[in-house]
């Protein structure tokens, strides 16, 4: 339906009606009005904890049925937290004030000024000449080079260039849609090397801020920008090689010709030599992640104020990296709601005690378990939470208390804690509606039942990845 047509049906009093979305109303209703009035309260917990509990589960309902768009979830969290007792209205505010919040300013600054400029496609020109009519190193190449664009700007913006590179390349090769073996490889490789990028330094996804800032105020456990690359790099790079291993192997793609990537290669290539524009991006850049990375050792200085620092001087004229129309076309308020009110939630989850009573009673007789199986169930726990409800801010907002609370009882450090939320609260391929994978699957080029069957293999791998390198190298680290 047009805007046109809704309009008039808004004019006439006949906007469309989902019986869908009225039953998912009610239930959700129901589900709360239960947890906040009726549920019995369990030993050890008073009311305000259950009613967490029915906020929790009255979103999930409509996260998971998209009931409601996901930006006005936050506002029932911030209606229900303080009429449940949950958290004080007073300190709501405070709750939903989270630097992470401003942070995220910073990333859409700098997603925008990089894919505003050449760069991206500088990076692809790299990956389409190393592939030199290869199949197998195109598939590499190109996932790779999204991976590792991904690990500083928007994963859905490097998947979005990407997948649509592929699709260029594809067609120039004579590709036919339900027949391209090539087509449908890229399409689930795209989203899945973005979304696996996200994860190796902090600004890759806002996720990963959300879980070191959770990490630090409830574990009182201090992740720097070093030490989540340390962990994330070498994590993102094998999944995204295996994946692409993977990919090449359950896809019999056919052969490209250089011709169809040397014709790719010209559409890309009239931006011509590097220009002073983006020697100042790349400048601004470099300077930004080493005053990151120097949070390390200069304690001083903080990593949040460099991030504010950064994006004014974006705006600074003589220097110009971005403009308002840009910056605002790539700033992800739905994003930014989400994280101010999952962090409320959070709170709520864990200041009423009902998180560590959940581990406590539910996994009891966790302490003694040896420490691969706590992080081994830590991460099967948030991938699967991940793949019932399609967003990662929902995901992390459900799933970090509870590990932080299993760790609390086992021992497993912060630094783990906040690695898988952010590696597996960030990836999911099993099925592709989140929307870095949706982007990919709406191109056209894959079946939903092709995506099930041989998308999955990275969520897996990811859980394996997780639970034998996190421990070893946290351990490494001194965490």
């Amino acid at each position: 339906m047009s805007a046109t047509e809704i309009s008039a049906s808004i004019a006439k009093g006949t906007v469309p009606f989902s019986m869908k979305k009225l039953i998912a109303w009610i239930v959700a209703a129901a589900v709360y009005l239960f947890f906040a009035f009726v549920c019995p309260v369990p030993e050890g917990l008073e009311r305000p904890a259950i009613a967490a509990v029915g906020i929790l589960a009255c979103l999930i309902v409509l996260w998971v049925t998209e009931a409601i768009p996901f930006i006005v979830s936050v506002l029932v969290i911030l209606v229900l937290l303080p009429f449940s007792g949950v958290i004080p209205i007073a300190d709501v505010y405070g709750a939903t004030t989270s630097s992470v919040v401003f942070f995220c300013l910073f990333v859409f600054a700098l997603s925008g000024a990089v894919m505003a400029s050449p760069i991206p496609y500088r990076i692809a020109n790299v990956a389409l000449s190393w592939s030199k009519g290869s199949t197998a190193k195109l598939i590499f190449g190109i996932m790779l080079a999204d991976a590792v664009l991904s690990m500083f700007v928007s994963d859905l913006a490097a998947s979005a260039i990407f997948v649509g590179l592929s699709i260029s390349i594809v067609e120039a090769n004579g590709g036919v849609k339900g027949n391209s073996q090539l087509a449908k490889a890229l399409s689930i490789g795209c989203g899945a090397a973005a979304a696996i990028g996200g994860i190796g330094t902090p600004m890759g996804n806002s996720l990963n801020i959300l879980c070191m800032t959770m990490v630090e105020q409830f574990m009182g456990v201090r992740v720097t920008f070093l030490d989540w690359m340390v962990m994330g790099v070498p994590m993102a790079l094998v999944a995204t090689c295996l994946t692409a291993f993977w990919l090449i192997k359950v896809f019999k793609c056919e052969p490209v010709s250089e011709d169809a990537i040397r014709k790719v290669q010209e559409q890309i290539s009239s931006f011509g030599k590097i220009s002073a524009h983006e020697v100042k991006i790349i400048v601004w850049f470099v300077i930004v992640v080493g005053l990151m990375i120097s949070t390390t050792w200069i304690t001083s200085l903080n990593m949040m104020m460099i991030s504010f620092v950064a994006a004014i001087v974006a705006f600074v004229p003589g220097i110009d990296l971005i403009s308002k129309k840009d910056y605002y076309k790539n700033i992800g308020w739905d994003v930014i709601m989400m994280i101010a009110g999952v962090t409320a939630l959070s709170a709520g989850l864990v200041g009423t005690g009902v998180a560590a009573w959940f581990v406590n009673t539910v996994l009891v007789g966790a302490d003694a378990w040896p420490m691969l199986v706590v992080v081994l169930v830590a991460c099967t726990v948030t991938a699967f939470l991940h793949i019932c409800i399609p967003v990662g801010p929902p995901t992390v907002s459900v799933a970090l208390p509870l590990i932080m609370a299993l760790a609390a009882v086992t021992g497993v450090n912060g630094a783990v804690i906040a690695m898988i939320g952010g590696t597996l609260g960030g990836v999911t391929t099993v099925i592709p509606v989140d929307s870095i994978m949706l982007i990919c699957y709406e191109k056209g080029w894959i079946t939903m039942g092709e995506w099930l069957k041989k998308g999955w293999f990275t969520v897996p791998l990811l859980i394996v990845l997780c639970t034998l390198w996190l421990p070893l190298v946290s351990m490494l680290m001194g965490f």
